[in-house]
Order: structure tokens, then sequence, then C-alpha cells
């Protein structure tokens, strides 16, 4: 087993000073986890007294108890897999306020989620919706997942999937409309009530012996690459490795600044024009 060292760094921001941080992060050298609470369309009414953020510290808290569980042995022979963890972590979620909440509510608090956890010389990676994980493997071959510029990128696009297939059906992709098709067949799925959507995350394990470098970011943390264009994804490893994640948040910030400034038929981005931007970047060095 390779004898390896992870430096871990992180940052996790509102979108608003005036509003909860709807994301959750938790980050050590062999476990990171971070959430993005969904955005109720209409926050008073989703059928729930405690709220989006408490949903997704209180999932999140579950899940790293259960994903950090071992035998002290850190080689991985009786770890629990990460959708296993996930949807135990739902069910204790879930009954932490089914006796005081409408969980039956269509817009009843959810989450995204992203995670890693290190292994010995295996990586196991879960990405459920648009959060994302960021794997630079170095020179490894073969490489186990596609791969852009050598970084491999695991990342949910169902949501999006079904606004774009709305579209091409002649509807307007509304929130309400998009928002039908969660979690149900041929939709996207998030963290809620049901623990069988952990079963629809992207999930596996990768062999970690080349890996030098990994980033786990909400989508609130990953505009500067796909809503503005401004890098790439080794790019972005590059910047939140020599300057910061707080660096790279208030880059974040810097574009949506502008782009809400520019004139609307050039603006890049849509909908609120920040988000909780929450993201975890661990340098790995071996020796």
């Amino acid at each position: 087993m390779v004898n390896r060292t992870v430096q871990v760094t992180y940052a996790s921001e509102p979108g608003s000073p005036d509003l909860d941080n709807e994301d959750f992060l938790s980050a050590g050298p062999r476990l990171a986890v971070v959430l993005d609470g969904v955005t109720p369309m209409v926050r008073t009414d989703t059928g729930c007294r405690h709220g989006v953020a408490w949903y997704a510290q209180t999932l999140g808290g579950h899940l790293v108890r259960l994903a950090g569980r071992d035998d002290g042995r850190h080689d991985g022979q009786d770890t629990v897999p990460l959708a296993d963890c996930l949807a135990e972590a739902i069910v204790a979620t879930r009954d932490a306020h089914s006796g005081t909440c409408d969980l039956a509510h269509p817009d009843s608090p959810a989450a995204t989620v992203a995670a890693v956890r290190l292994r010995g010389d295996v990586l196991d990676y879960l990405v459920l919706a648009d959060s994302a994980v960021l794997l630079d493997l170095g020179d490894q071959r073969p490489n186990p997942l596609p791969a852009e510029d050598g970084i491999v990128v695991i990342t949910d696009h169902r949501a999006g999937d079904v606004g774009r297939r709305l579209r091409a059906e002649g509807e307007v992709p509304s929130a309400p409309r998009v928002r039908s098709h969660r979690n149900r067949p041929g939709g996207y799925w998030v963290a809620a009530d049901r623990p069988e959507s952990a079963y629809e995350a992207l999930s596996g394990t990768v062999d970690a012996t080349g890996l030098r470098r990994l980033a786990v970011a909400t989508d609130g943390a990953t505009r500067l690459v796909d809503t503005f264009g401004s890098y790439d994804w080794r790019g972005a490893l590059d910047a939140i490795e020599a300057d910061g994640p707080a660096a790279w948040i208030a880059r974040t910030r810097e574009a949506e600044r502008a782009d809400a400034a520019a004139e609307p038929a050039r603006r890049r981005g849509r909908g609120k024009v920040h988000d909780d931007a929450s993201v975890v970047m661990g340098v790995v060095s071996t020796g």
C-alpha cells in the first residue's frame, strides 16, 4: 500500500448574507462530503418546519458518521458502500422529522450529494445530482473513467436533461415542470425522503495509486467552468490548488456580478445571481 498524505483545504459561503448557507461540507484526509440543499420554489411552503439548511446539515452529519465507520484497519475489507451509507442517512434524517413535517409535500427539503472516501490504494466516489467530484489521476493507465484533459469529472446531468427534453418537446422547462420529474424514473434524483434514491447516484471505486489531486464541489462552486466557461476542469484544479478554495469562490462571485450587470441577451447565468458555494481540495503526496 502506498504511503499517502493528503493536504486538505476547503471553503463554503452562502449565496446571500441574508440567508442561511444551505450547503453542508465536511472534509478530512480520508473522507470529504458536500451537500447542496435544493432551493424550494417558495421558501415558506415546503411542508417542513425545519428548513433546507437543517435538512442538509442533518443528512450530511449522518452520512459522514456512517461513511467514516470502519474496523480501524483502513484496508476497506468491511467498509460499507457509500450508496448504502447514503440510504441509511436518508432514513435517519427522514425519521428525525417524519412526525412533525409533511414529507409528501412536492417541495419537501432535499439535497444533492457528492462524496469521496480514500481507502488505502482505492478511492470510493458518489455523486447524486449536480454536485461534482474531480480526480486528477496523473499518468495512471488505464484510466477507469472518461477524462477531460486528464481530469476525471463525475457529475450528474439528469436534471438538466429533463429541461432539455421538455424544451425539445415544445414545453417551457419551468421550475415546477422540471421539479415534477424529481425522484421518478426517467427524471432525476436527489436525496429527500426515499432511501432508494441513493442507488440512483453515480458511484464506484477507482484505483488511487496515481491520485495527485481531488476536489469535491457543489454546483455553486463549479460555475466558472460549467456556466461562465472561464476555466476548464484542469484549470479549475490548478487555480484552487494555487490560490485556495476561498479565493476560487471570490472569483466566482466576481464573475456572477459581472454577468448580472451585462445586457440580458449576453448573460450566461440563469435564475439567482449568487448560489451557495462549497469546495474541498485535496492535494496528494506520497513517500
